[in-house]
């Protein structure tokens, strides 16, 4: 018995591909697939023909993925039968697919081989069907089991049929031809079945092409991660722990445009410092460190903003920020970082090419690590790390050609910007942008003004604006408001009726809300946990605001454990927009008695705080 090599050889039988040379005056070789159509057979062969292509057809429109068992059952039960004949196997559709196909669709090749079938009082004695079973049940399954494991299987299964038959006994392939016929499998089926469907997307890259960008700041990437790197405060002893970097690559160049780096986790609060640092100039930003002598002209409006499926890219703030940004936003799925190849380059590049060497770095593996320890390893200071990474950044990252040796980043950057410039933002534009990547909320505006987490905005326009407006419902005039989570000494109120934002400043003649970070007043807040908040005292919170510093101080002296410095970090606003590691605190503050609000968005859970505690998060 000879071995047949088809993918699907199963109960459907093939016709011999040529017939045999006729000796004589004229030599032939005749397919009979491409010189007879499907109307020169009996009507029998064209119904069974028919039969086979309503099946594939009706698959063919409806399936999701390899044609596998999983995907054609399903629908198979869907679909109604043929003449209310019996419906065929999954794989007997597979197989007539899968010479459908390789025909270049064809209708011929789904006429039935009679003529390969043999005696047929043998039923279900060819070795195909064998090899095909084995190929189901021991093969071609979640656990992957070997070629061998199968082929014992196969021969099993033929040894059995051989001991039932009165007459006649099946010849089974050797292990060489049983092994052949796997080889021969399509690979995308063989890797759908034993590997899922996740390892063949990105294995194929299945839909994963998209448009090329033609121009800068066309399509840029977005994402997070933790850097494999302990820094340390700027006393050089005290570990803080591992920054967390956001960065913004642009896919026309491969250069970053933007980062932010922070100790807290991925929110949007992050993603606002990315993104403002990408969108506008960085000339000023570059003047801090005198140690870089390179551009970063990269900058300017965003057209699409490729983001991950994470919580923090799924705010309310940030979809309607971009929407009004003009800004379009795709999402990439769970699970595909290689959807977002500049982006995930950049981060791979980072930690192999620049952290690598630097004293503190982390290893991902227990292994790996072996005696190192980061912690005590470590010897450079946030500050001084922030200004290293800006300048390996501008100067080695974006002017260093990429592996293929097919681009320099910067160069790419200033060809692009030549011929189709992006969109700029100055004078007014610039706080415009911060305003709209606010945190957006909505709030009353009442005789007493706005208040926001125990915090009193009014200003002259404010109660003229109150004053001349008419209200809506009984629920009194309300705005939406944007807060700048770095700075809540001011927020900007929108005016609906006049369509502009209104820059209204905190009443706070002290100084309390000065430098204030959304982060800090929350755990300032928490600290002054009372059992009955019938009024707030901003002198209180001046109060909670250094006694917290003293523990700051004490933390330092002590030096607390890493956990509770990071979070010491997060409440000093250490960051990449921050010159020096710590925030001066101002000491002398009297603050005025501001009644506390009654309007239930105010009335935030307090807790007290606790330095090795959760609490300090503030999103």
């Amino acid at each position: 018995m000879g071995e047949d090599t088809d993918l699907f050889g199963d109960e459907i039988d093939e016709f011999d591909s040529e017939l045999f040379s006729v000796k004589g005056d004229i030599e032939v070789a005749i397919s009979i697939n491409a010189s007879k159509s499907l109307e020169m057979y009996d009507q029998a062969v064209q119904y069974e023909t028919n039969k086979r292509l309503h099946y594939i057809r009706f698959i063919e429109k409806h399936i999701d993925g390899g044609w596998t068992q999983k995907n054609i059952d399903p629908l198979l039960a869907q679909m109604a039968s043929y003449d209310n004949n019996p419906k065929p196997k999954w794989r007997a559709i597979a197989a007539w697919y899968s010479k459908y196909r390789k025909s270049n669709f064809c209708i011929t090749s789904l006429i039935p081989s009679h003529e390969k079938k043999g005696n047929r009082a043998l039923k279900n004695t060819s070795g195909d069907f064998y090899f095909n079973k084995a190929l189901e049940d021991k093969y071609l399954r979640k656990e992957r089991p070997s070629v061998a494991t199968a082929y014992r299987y196969y021969c099993d299964l033929i040894q059995f049929e051989n001991s039932r038959l009165v007459s006649g006994t099946i010849t089974p392939l050797s292990y060489t031809g049983f092994n052949a016929r796997i080889k021969s499998l399509e690979p995308y089926d063989v890797d759908l079945a034993r590997f899922g469907r996740s390892y063949v997307q990105k294995k194929y890259k299945l839909g994963d092409k998209f448009a090329e960008p033609t121009s800068v700041m066309e399509r840029v990437e977005i994402d997070h991660t933790v850097l494999d790197y302990t820094v340390l405060m700027e006393d050089n002893q005290t570990v803080i722990g591992r920054p967390t970097i956001t960065a913004l690559v642009d896919c026309y160049s491969s250069c970053v445009v933007g980062f932010y780096v922070s100790f807290n986790e991925p929110s949007h609060l992050s993603i606002r410092a990315a993104l403002v640092n990408t969108m506008l100039s960085k000339d000023e930003l570059i003047d801090c460190f005198s140690n870089i002598s390179a551009d970063w002209p990269c900058h300017g409006k965003i057209e699409l903003l490729v983001v991950d499926n994470g919580v923090e890219f799924w705010g309310d703030s940030l979809e309607s920020a971009c929407k009004e940004l003009g800004i379009n936003t795709s999402y990439n799925p769970v699970g595909k970082p290689w959807k977002k190849p500049k982006v995930e380059r950049f981060f791979r590049t980072l930690n192999t090419k620049f952290l690598d060497s630097l004293p503190g770095k982390n290893f991902r593996s227990v292994e790996a690590k072996g005696d190192y320890q980061p912690d005590k390893e470590a010897a450079l200071s946030f500050s001084l790390f922030n200004e290293l990474l800006h300048k390996w950044i501008i100067e080695v990252y974006n002017q260093e050609a990429d592996d293929r040796k097919t681009r320099v980043p910067i160069v790419k950057w200033y060809e692009g910007a030549s011929v189709y410039p992006p969109i700029e933002y100055t004078g007014d534009a610039q706080e415009l942008l911060r305003v709209k990547l606010g945190v957006l909320e909505t709030r009353s505006i009442t005789k007493d003004g706005i208040q926001f987490m125990h915090l009193r905005y009014d200003s002259p326009e404010l109660l003229e604006y109150r004053k001349y407006t008419p209200v809506a419902s009984k629920r009194g005039l309300k705005a939406d408001i944007k807060i700048d989570p770095h700075d809540l000494s001011y927020i900007y109120v929108f005016l609906e009726e006049q369509e502009r934002y209104l820059k209204v400043p905190a009443k706070d003649p002290d100084g309390y809300t000065t430098g204030l970070t959304l982060t800090q007043h929350k755990v300032n807040i928490k600290n002054r946990r009372k059992s009955v908040i019938d009024s707030q005292d901003l002198m209180s919170l001046a109060q909670s605001r250094l006694e917290i510093e003293q523990m700051v101080s004490q933390a330092l002296a002590n030096k607390l454990k890493q956990k509770g410095m990071k979070k010491l970090a997060k409440y000093q606003g250490i960051d990449s927009n921050s010159i020096h590691s710590t925030v001066p605190v101002k000491t002398s503050q009297a603050l005025p008695i501001v009644k506390a609000s009654t309007n239930d968005n105010d009335n935030d859970d307090i807790d007290t705080f606790d330095w090795n505690s959760d609490d300090i998060e503030a999103f």
